[in-house]
């Protein structure tokens, strides 16, 4: 059997039921399908991890809401309906009622009653109570009066069921024929209206008010589709015999009852024109008197298409080619009829019926181009054809012989008019927003396909790329791990192990991966390998991750460290290898700072995330029993057994994570933006860096005091760390943790009194800077304050009232417990701070003042900013430093104002209002540096350093002397050196000791500096060259001959002019004066026997240190040394003593002179 065919006739059964039924039938249907869907595949349904209809229970209830939503619908279709055919019934009797008050009483109440009686009997037949009304499609056919309406009707082998039924005859239908004729066929209804209404000749009006009241009542009772379509009869006696203004009125006329029936019904209805009585053609008969009953049925005519009905402009044309086809056909049959009919006469006809069909053509076109008419106003006509049709047949003369036939209908109803019934376009606002609705729905049931095939087929691939994925990583994880060992390993390299360990974590990690839709109907696989992979990753971290990390743990416990250290680490390895319960926080927190030792660096910190991960993992799965080190176990228990619990529950407590999250106090915070740039730490360390949370009043009250118990307690149950050792002498709880409070006490005043006393004021370079730095302490901002009031609140530990006292003593189990009470305890270093912070209790506003009375620390500010003021002007004063520096100078004596102060002030304050008055004292000094370096550098360096470098005497390997006018221009009484420290630094040297140096204020010390120490050395060359304040450069040497060779008989030196001459006689010393007043530059040893040529001689300025320089000298005291000389072996020795102790020739002031370059 062709399978089409089990399509067909399973087609053919629904649509029996389904117009059985209708709308419920469906309805049944599809809740039972959604019913079979949901129970059968509900438990496929998930959005993610979630399965709504997972379970029996959820799967009833969704079963129970749609059947709940089901029966809903129905209850409210059927109140709807029978509401609706109750109002049209009401409505048409009340509308007949009307019509009648204005004509005639009886014919209303006619109409009525049978009107009723049919609608009773279409229920009946129907067998619905409600719906009945819109069961079948509904026509209207008008035409002029004795168009042949009626008669169409009846010829038109359409079944009227209810003709006997009423028993009246059928063809009077319901309600006569002066109004409206109902005719309940079995395929369609069809509502046959009085010419009168088509033509509205009346004068009373009644066929119009009757008209629209009819169509107003299709309208609004039959919305979707008031009628299916109208039929619109004209008479071929008309065409013919009417004259032709006549005819065009009646087209007109039926135009305009088009046109009210699109308007009022707001649709756009297909109109068929039907040319009856076509018998009436000459020769019609005769020529189709030869057809079969079939033949009789087709149609005759023109159906034009869809699209050229919406372009009705274009019918009339259209008509002439489809009706000239029509006559072509007809002249095609004429040979062959003229040749069957035997009779003359008949023959005669027959032939002229061809001339009578073409004499319709221009009637028939011009009829078309009235109805096609339209306008921008007004549309055309929804015209879907012509058709040419006769009811029965008109003889001039009785025929006995030939039958009443009806020609050219049957079909045209069945097959063309009523095959189109859904053609009706509906009112244009309710069809667009339906036809939205209907899209809308169309397109969410599109979209529900398609999502559900596209997350069906989107699951499907997933699941392949997730299982190729998965079977990628473990082959990847078994190529990392091959190699590695996993029996008596001895290293603790993670990072070796971590790809491994990542590759098979992330083998259901393609499962994880949302695609595009989340939900996968059940297709998912992830279920299926969840539980192998865990398993299989339990197993990998107990072989790979765990041994590693208690090896890590022995080098740790053998490396020594502190306690605290030795403590976690025993803990922890005990933990893994059973001794003790496995406290997954702890495994947490000791494994962070494990691997954080182990790989520091911000590089490193995936890697370290990775490795707590698997911790984390392999700490909530189960352990396998391991054998532990016991020796080291024994040594590390009596490393920590020294340490008491008290200790024990501190390091505890300090090291939660609580408290390691806590936000800690540091100085930037606390003195602001403008206080960075005033403060600083003598460190070097940043402000930023400061105190951890848990040593804040914050950390105390959120961490310590919730938590010291725990601490305590925790403990107290570590004794299987510590072997089972029992202490001395049993403690309890509240005993340790007070105990535990004690020791955080005391390291937070450490910690405090650390980080502040390492706090300072930035030291100020310039005059600016020291006004900057005076600004902002003066300013609004006040960072001092900010700060002083910051540390305050951070160090207040005082005992907690009220809320506060409630909330700690729930936080400690909802008991006051020893460790709350011992608040009253709690160290307050800062109490001083608080009491400078507030103002006076017993002072109040004097008399007419309206600024209360200022604290301690606000008192500091008008003090600042006259320090501010002053320094302002000092600033940009034109006066020498030393007077604006000077004692009595208003400057001073602010800056002696603020360090007064400074002296009541508590810790830290005093220490930093003392830093800012040093440092404004200290400026004087500073600001001469600094301008000392460039004075320095326009008046002297170029001067010193030409002169000086690369001569003698400061360069003694140099052939070029230094002038004696140049030297004592530069070293002499009134030189460069002399005057320059007496203008430019006197006043700021100390000069008291040596080196010299800057000088230091309020008692602090000299400041070095290698510019001054070299004006040091410049006097001591001064003092050596130019005694008694000479002007010009004096050294007076006596030199006395000690010895002369044998072979000699006489030694000579001269020295400037003047000689001192030895002949082996007596010895006597002599006197020599340097330089020589006799204005020789020469010096030499000379010996007899032998020549000038030989002696040894220097000459220049400088030739006297030149010749001793070639001597080989032997100190004897400051100011005395022995010379001895050698020319060719000739041997003189002498003894030179200079007239001071400071020894001009061997002055160290001189060797190591070098210009300044730096003050």
């Amino acid at each position: 059997m062709n399978p089409l065919s089990y399509f067909y006739t399973l087609r053919s059964y629904v649509d029996s039921y389904a117009g059985l039924l209708g709308r419920r039938f469906l309805s049944i249907i599809w809740v039972a399908a959604i019913s079979v869907v949901i129970w059968f595949y509900g438990y496929l349904l998930a959005i993610g991890d979630f399965k709504p209809l997972a379970s029996v229970n959820a799967r009833l209830v969704a079963v129970g809401l749609v059947l709940v939503a089901w029966a809903a619908y129905l209850a409210y279709s059927f109140y709807q309906s029978r509401k609706r055919d109750a109002e049209l019934v009401d409505d048409l009797a009340k509308d007949a009622g009307a019509d009648a008050a204005a004509s005639q009483q009886a014919e209303v109440a006619e109409i009525h009653g049978r009107l009723k009686e049919a609608l009773a009997l279409l229920r009946r037949v129907t067998r619905k109570r409600f719906g009945y009304i819109y069961e079948l499609p509904w026509y209207v056919i008008f035409g002029a009066a004795g168009s042949g309406k009626t008669t169409a009707l009846t010829n038109s082998g359409l079944k009227f069921p209810l003709g006997d039924a009423l028993g009246s005859n059928s063809i009077q239908g319901v309600g006569g024929t002066r109004n409206c004729n109902w005719w309940f066929a079995d395929e369609a209804i069809i509502i046959d209206t009085a010419g009168r209404y088509t033509t509205q000749d009346d004068l009373n009006g009644a066929s119009k008010a009757g008209w629209e009241g009819f169509l107003n009542l299709m309208r609004k009772y039959r919305r979707a589709q008031p009628v299916n379509g109208v039929l619109v009869t004209l008479s071929i006696a008309d065409l013919k015999i009417r004259d032709h203004e006549a005819q065009m009125e009646e087209i007109r006329a039926v135009r305009q009852r088009l046109s009210e029936l699109d308007g009022l019904l707001g649709a756009r209805v297909p109109v068929y024109v039907v040319l009856t009585k076509v018998d009436l053609l000459t020769g019609f008969v005769d020529f189709f008197d030869g057809f079969s009953k079939t033949d009789r049925e087709q149609v005759w005519g023109m159906t034009f298409g869809l699209e050229e009905s919406y372009q009705a402009a274009s019918l009339p044309d259209r008509f002439l080619e489809e009706f000239a086809l029509l006559q072509e056909r007809v002249d095609a049959m004429l040979i062959e009829r003229l040749q069957q009919e035997p009779d003359a006469e008949s023959r005669g006809r027959i032939f002229r019926f061809p001339a009578e069909l073409a004499a319709l053509k221009d009637r028939l076109h011009e009829v078309l181009q009235e109805l096609c008419s339209g306008s921008k106003l007004v549309e055309p006509p929804l015209l879907r054809g012509l058709y040419l049709a006769s009811g029965t047949q008109t003889y001039e003369k009785p025929v006995a012989s030939r039958l009443k036939r009806s020609y050219f209908l049957s079909r045209l109803f069945r097959e063309v008019i009523f095959a189109e019934a859904s053609l009706v376009m509906r009112d244009r606002r309710l069809s667009r927003r339906q036809l939205l609705l209907r899209r809308a729905a169309y397109g969410a049931a599109a979209a529900v396909l398609v999502v559900v095939l596209g997350s069906w087929a989107a699951t499907y691939w997933r699941n392949l790329d997730a299982l190729s994925d998965a079977e990628r990583r473990l082959n990847a994880y078994e190529e990392l791990a091959r190699g590695v060992s996993v029996r008596d390993v001895s290293d603790a390299d993670f990072l070796r192990i971590l790809p491994a360990l990542d590759e098979l974590r992330n083998v259901p990690s393609g499962f994880a991966q949302a695609g595009f839709w989340p939900v996968s109907f059940g297709l998912d696989q992830e279920s299926k390998l969840s539980g192998r992979h865990r398993d299989a990753y339990q197993r990998a971290l107990t072989a790979l991750l765990l041994p590693r990390m208690l090896v890590q743990l022995q080098k740790e416990i053998k490396a020594g460290g502190t306690t605290l250290r030795t403590f976690n680490a025993l803990k922890l390895y005990g933990m893994l290898g059973g001794l003790g319960p496995l406290d997954p926080e702890f495994v947490s927190r000791q494994s962070e700072d494990m691997f954080a030792a182990a790989y520091p660096g911000e590089g490193r910190a995936p890697a370290r995330q990775a490795l707590l991960e698997h911790v984390a993992v392999m700490a909530a799965g189960t352990l396998p029993p391991i054998d532990l080190d016991e020796r080291l176990i024994a040594e590390a228990r009596e490393k920590i057994g020294a340490q008491g619990l008290a200790n024990r529950a501190y390091d505890i407590l300090t090291d939660y994570r609580q408290a390691r999250a806590l936000d800690g106090w540091n100085a930037a915070d606390a003195l602001g933006p403008l206080g960075e740039q005033v403060f600083t730490r003598s460190s070097r360390a940043p402000l930023r860096q400061g105190i951890s949370g848990l040593f804040t009043a914050n950390g105390y009250r959120t961490v310590v005091l919730p938590r010291v118990t725990d601490a305590a307690r925790e403990a107290l149950d570590e004794q299987w760390v510590r072997g089972g050792a029992v202490s001395p002498a049993p403690q309890t709880v509240d005993g340790v943790a007070e105990a535990a409070l004690q020791l955080y006490f005391d390291a937070f005043r450490k910690q405090w009194a650390s980080l502040l006393s390492d706090i300072r004021v930035r030291p100020s370079q310039t005059p600016a800077e020291a006004t900057e730095t005076a600004r902002i302490l003066a300013s609004d901002a006040n960072p001092v304050e900010a700060a002083a009031r910051s540390i305050a609140a951070a160090t207040d530990l005082r005992m907690p009232t009220g809320a506060e006292l409630a909330s700690a003593a729930a936080g400690s189990n909802g008991a006051v417990t020893a460790a709350l009470a011992s608040t009253a305890n709690a160290p307050d270093p800062y109490v001083g701070l608080r009491a400078a912070l507030a103002p006076p209790q017993n002072a109040g506003a004097a008399s007419g003042e309206k600024e209360p009375p200022r604290s301690q620390v606000q008192s500091l500010r008008p003090l600042l900013q006259i320090l501010h003021g002053q320094l302002s002007r000092a600033s940009t004063a034109s006066a020498e430093i030393a007077q604006v520096f000077d004692a009595g100078s208003q400057l001073t004596s602010a800056n002696q104002d603020l360090l007064q102060a400074a002296r009541g002030l508590p810790a830290p304050l005093d220490a930093w209002m003392a830093g800012v008055a040093v440092d404004v004292a200290s400026l004087a000094v500073k600001t001469a540096r600094a301008r000392t370096d460039d004075l320095w550098a326009a008046e002297g360096a170029s001067l010193c350093s030409g002169i000086v470098s690369g001569r003698y005497p400061f360069d003694r390997n140099s052939a070029r002397d230094v002038p004696m006018g140049d030297f004592v221009r530069l070293f002499g009484p009134e030189g460069l050196f002399k005057t320059f420290f007496k203008e430019r630094l006197e006043a700021f040297v100390d000069t008291s000791s040596s080196p010299w140096g800057w000088r230091g204020t309020f008692g602090a010390e000299t400041i070095p500096s290698p510019g001054i120490a070299e004006f040091e050395k410049a006097d001591k060359i001064r003092q050596a060259f130019f005694p008694a304040s000479a002007t010009e450069a004096s050294i007076s040497i006596q030199i006395k001959p000690l010895s002369l060779s044998q072979s000699s008989n006489a030694v000579m030196m001269e020295i400037g002019g003047e000689r001192v001459v030895y002949y082996h006689g007596p010895i006597q010393a002599k006197s020599i004066s340097w330089p020589s007043s006799h204005g020789s530059n020469v010096s030499r040893v000379a010996f007899q026997p032998g020549s000038w040529q030989q002696a040894t001689t220097e000459s220049g300025d400088w030739s006297a240190f030149r010749l001793f320089d070639r001597a080989e000298l032997t100190q004897e005291g400051g100011d005395l040394f022995r010379a001895r000389f050698e020319n060719h072996g000739q041997v003189a020795e002498f003894e030179v003593q200079f007239g001071s102790v400071l020894n001009p020739f061997r002055l160290p002031a001189l060797a190591d002179f070098s210009c300044p370059v730096q003050f």
